[in-house]
């Protein structure tokens, strides 16, 4: 490489400042270690160290070396040259690095198993700069657990170097990817736009149909001081936005539209933006939009749901009339003709049918003759979507039948054992099939809202590895891959894996699934990060929305079981040993699984991953298998001990109904109970029962009115009991 040649004056002035930076004292170089990133993903070509210059003058970095350290030894040191200025900050890592960033000094070492395995954070890791002399001038040496899937950043307020490790000067923060980190920067990146940060920007409903009026939400906030003003301007051409309708707050940051967007018909884009004024400015989004789906003539299909065995719920782009939408008639998958059809009368543009012996796999629904409000009628308007079979093959569990305990454990291990391994990106791909909402929309246990608004929905397709709340989903291991080390096939397994908003997704990190005393963060759908008071561990946890619990239990329940002593070498976690629940986090994951059982919504994830995987999770099948095998307290489990009895809800005898449907359940022990029936919105429709009862078994009937005694129109409904602090729900269908 050649050296560039520096014109005269340039080359006197840098001789000049380089003169009166080398004569200071080595102590007021000003050079500091400012940042050690140990990323969850990428680790082995991205962790990286940074260096940085406080001022006041630019240091020639000759001889000067950083060195890493790992269990208090040397493993890698990168020999520094050049000259660094002021308010610069260089980056010492590997040759390559799977996400985009700069890397200013490089080491082979780094990138070998000798230089990064065990850099990851814990006791013993850490950094260490050394001057022209060889002298240690700065040094950070972890204590604990300090930066493991972090980034460690300097204070903005520490400018010199400490040759002892001081833990005040430091901060942690979990990230996912190198960039998500600031390699390249600190305490130097230009300061943020004027005005308040606008943020989550969110309609409501989140795919408006033709006619619906449109509320916008937005997190605002002014770090310099209070919101004086958010409004938003609207129209339907992208450089005309001539109306402006005025946004509250509702929930601290939150604020929403005084007045909805009003309704439109198909076809129509809507254009719209914010403006925010507070103490540091004012301050104006990008324009957005949202389009009606359809067009101004006959409603197409946006999406097909599979509500059971034989119901589907029909998305149409706007509302239809109900006589042609109720003619089962006119809906067809394939040569099989609808034998029911009821229009939601809460959910105009919503139709659920029933079809009766359905395939399993990809199908197309056609419907001819449904008109939308204004009589334009459908004409071979169809609509692709997947069937799942949610039966249990025959004779898949034989050979469990009377077992509990370990030898259960065993069986079960040697039924779904030796899978049919798929690869870490194809997981986005099989999220289409085994995560999709009935309205086609991603299911993401981490913002949505079952039976109300989530605060924000996803498409398939709208991924991202960071960003705030709502900007994207990725790949949740619910299992974190620290604990098996990353390795395969646990690393890809389908039932480790969930989409989730990857906001939350980091905000989780690697903390166990526990119950939160007082959250310290909770995110938009509720689910909450804190500390434990979950018996026997007080550490942070995180712990999703009541609707998810069991969900997630039976996940880790599967893990255990198909990894049964095929757990040589896993990392383990402070709520696991290997591919084993410690017992607090065990009684905890049992309680969850009781209060929620397997909903359709996870049957249906189950036969989607059977397809792929070609094994299932037997705690989905069977619910009983939990407490067989895991239930220290004797909850479910067979044996000759006292036992209690769970808190049980059954599914409603028929379900789906027609006139009348039975619901049993049962409780543990005398308590105040409630007993009611919710809509789609999460409006309470009937009380069944309320007021204490008595331990046993117990029945009610729903008649399908609602508590003014009206018939309540086809559709899917949801039957809650609570019984005391515990809660448990079912699906309900009702078919005309």
């Amino acid at each position: 490489m050649r050296t560039p040649t520096l014109r005269t004056p340039a080359a006197l002035a840098l001789a000049l400042l380089l003169a009166g930076s080398l004569a200071a004292p080595v102590a007021r170089a000003g050079i500091i270690l400012s940042e050690l990133c140990d990323p969850r993903d990428n680790y082995t070509t991205d962790r990286f160290i940074e260096i940085y210059n406080s001022g006041p003058n630019p240091v020639d970095l000759t001889s000067w070396s950083v060195v890493a350290i790992a269990n208090n030894v040397d493993v890698c040191t990168w020999p520094l040259s050049g000259v660094i200025a002021p308010n610069q900050a260089l980056v010492c890592g590997g040759p390559t690095t799977v996400t985009g960033f700069t890397v200013n000094f490089q080491s082979a070492v780094w990138a070998t198993t000798a230089g990064y395995m065990n850099w990851n954070g814990r006791v013993g890791d850490g950094a260490k700069l050394k001057n022209a002399g060889g002298t240690i001038t700065d040094i950070v040496v972890a204590t604990g657990v300090l930066f493991e899937n972090s980034d460690l950043v300097r204070n903005s307020n520490i400018t010199d170097p400490n040759p002892v490790y001081t833990p005040s000067e430091w901060t942690s923060t979990p990230v996912i990817l190198a960039t998500d980190a600031s390699p390249g920067t600190h305490n130097g990146s230009a300061p943020p736009p004027a005005g308040p940060m606008i943020a989550n920007i969110v309609t409501i409903p989140s795919s408006p149909a033709a006619g619906d009026g449109v509320h916008v939400q937005a997190t605002v906030v002014d770090t310099l001081g209070p919101v004086t003003s958010v409004s938003l301007d609207w129209g339907t051409a992208s450089n005309s936005l001539t109306t402006t309708i005025g946004m509250s707050a509702e929930l601290d940051s939150l604020y929403q539209t005084d007045t909805p967007i009003p309704g439109q018909i198909a076809g129509t884009t809507v254009y719209y933006r914010l403006t925010a004024t507070g103490a540091s400015g004012t301050r104006q989004t990008s324009t957005a939009n949202y389009v009606i789906p359809g067009t101004a003539g006959a409603p197409t299909i946006l999406a097909v749901g599979e509500m059971s065995d034989s119901t589907l719920l029909v998305f149409f782009s706007e509302p239809v009339e109900p006589v042609t939408a109720g003619t089962s008639a006119y809906y067809t998958v394939g040569a099989l003709t609808a034998v029911a059809a009821v229009r939601d009368p809460a959910h105009t543009s919503q139709v659920l049918i029933t079809v009766r012996g359905i395939a399993a796999g990809a199908r197309t629904l056609t419907v001819t003759g449904v008109q939308d409000l204004d009589g334009n009628p459908t004409s071979n308007a169809t609509c692709n979507f997947n069937y799942v079979d949610v039966s249990i093959p025959a004779g898949y569990y034989n050979g469990t039948a009377g077992l509990q305990g370990s030898a259960l454990l065993v069986a079960l291990h040697n039924i779904i054992k030796n899978h049919l391994a798929q690869t870490y990106a194809y997981a986005y791909t099989a999220f289409m099939t085994t995560d999709v909402r009935p309205d086609g929309k991603v299911w993401d246990p981490y913002s949505d809202v079952p039976g109300g608004t989530p605060p924000y929905e996803y498409s398939f397709g709208q991924t991202t590895d960071s960003g705030p709340e709502g900007a994207g989903y990725n790949r949740e291991h619910t299992w974190p891959q620290s604990w098996f080390n990353g390795n395969a096939p646990m690393h890809d397994d389908l039932w480790i894996l969930y989409p989730t908003d990857s906001h939350v997704n980091n905000l989780r990190a690697n903390y166990p699934y526990g119950k939160v005393g007082t959250p310290t963060t909770t995110s938009l759908n509720g689910s909450k990060l804190g500390p434990s008071v979950t018996p026997g561990y007080s550490g942070t946890v995180f712990e999703p929305i009541d609707w998810f619990k069991g969900d997630l239990a039976r996940s880790a329940f599967y893990v255990s079981t198909r990894y049964f002593n095929e757990d040589q070498g896993w990392t383990g976690s402070v709520s696991t040993s290997g591919a084993n629940l410690l017992p607090w986090a065990a009684n905890q994951y049992v309680l969850w699984s009781q209060n929620d059982p397997p909903s359709w919504k996870e049957r249906m994830r189950n036969g989607a991953i059977y397809v792929i995987q070609h094994n299932r999770n037997p705690f989905v099948d069977h619910p009983e298998f939990v407490g067989l095998i895991w239930d220290s307290t004797n909850v479910t489990a067979v044996g000759d001990g006292p036992s209690r009895a769970a808190l049980t809800l059954g599914p409603g005898t028929p379900n789906p109904f027609q006139g009348r449907t039975t619901i049993a359940y049962s409780l543990p022990e005398r308590a105040g109970v409630s007993l009611a029936i919710f809509d789609l919105a999460g409006r309470r429709v009937k009380t069944l029962a309320s007021g204490v009862q008595e331990p046993g078994a117990h029945q009610a009937e729903w008649d399908g009115r609602d508590e003014a005694g009206a018939s309540v129109g086809a559709g899917l409904y949801f039957c809650r009991l609570t019984a005391g602090t515990e809660s448990v729900t079912r699906r309900l269908v009702r078919v005309d």
